[in-house]
């Protein structure tokens, strides 16, 4: 599957991140991503299942998931997040349960039919040209019952409008203002992916709004949390 010239120059952005990228998660932006990651997952054992992180970035959340116990596949579309996350893996989890592989696009995965118990997709599908190709290719590779985590922009957030409106008046006057908004096209008010979850076989238990340097109450709000996590059954 070819991807989209918008797509190509989102991997590129990312690409130009990885040097960078596990230091991200050391802030109070990125903290809030694995602390969702923990709220969706409260309950729920991964121990011995087979789960997948689409678009892992350093592996931050693959080592994360490990760590309670599942077999993880990280797979991301920039070679360099790849080199990185094996690189970190090797310091940080001696397991067998972890590898990372490099692929062009996560709406074709290289993985047989119901052969996952869960996914995790972080913050990834903002970026993607096509959202429903790549929840069909989920709901294709996870077992009945499986999980899905996944989290999107939230469409409603006063944060993400502010962001919006910083990164057009940049673009007015020449700046590169909240630059990740030249690739970030994708959001969903929550009512909207739960509906698209629907269509593709997801039941949604969970939303959670989240991110941003707000107080953590007022990340839970509705109109606070730049992004949304969604804790997904595959029916």
């Amino acid at each position: 599957m070819s991807t989209s010239p918008d797509h190509a120059d989102a991997v590129a952005y990312h690409r130009g991140l990885a040097v960078s990228w596990e230091q991200r998660y050391k802030k109070p932006a990125f903290k809030a991503r694995l602390r969702a990651v923990e709220e969706c997952l409260a309950g729920h054992d991964s121990r011995g299942q087979d789960w997948l992180d689409a678009g892992c970035g350093s592996g931050t959340l693959a080592r994360y998931l490990v760590e309670a116990g599942a077999r993880v596949l990280g797979v991301d579309a920039a070679e360099e997040m790849i080199t990185l996350a094996r690189e970190l893996a090797s310091q940080n989890v001696v397991s067998p349960q972890l590898r990372f592989e490099y692929i062009a696009t996560i709406a074709r995965l290289p993985l047989p039919d119901q052969s996952l118990d869960g996914i995790l997709c972080s913050s990834v599908l903002e970026y993607v040209p096509d959202p429903a190709a790549c929840l069909m290719e989920f709901a294709r590779v996870l077992r009945p019952g499986g999980l899905l985590v996944v989290s999107v922009p939230n469409r409603n957030s006063l944060v993400r409008k502010a962001q919006v409106a910083t990164h057009g008046l940049g673009r007015l006057l020449r700046q590169r203002w909240c630059a990740f908004l030249d690739y970030s096209h994708n959001e969903y008010a929550a009512t909207d992916f739960r509906l698209l979850l629907k269509k593709h076989g997801f039941a949604t238990g969970t939303v959670i709004p989240f991110g941003s340097p707000i107080p953590h109450w007022l990340q839970r709000r509705e109109f606070g949390g730049s992004l949304l996590a969604f804790r997904a059954v595959r029916e």
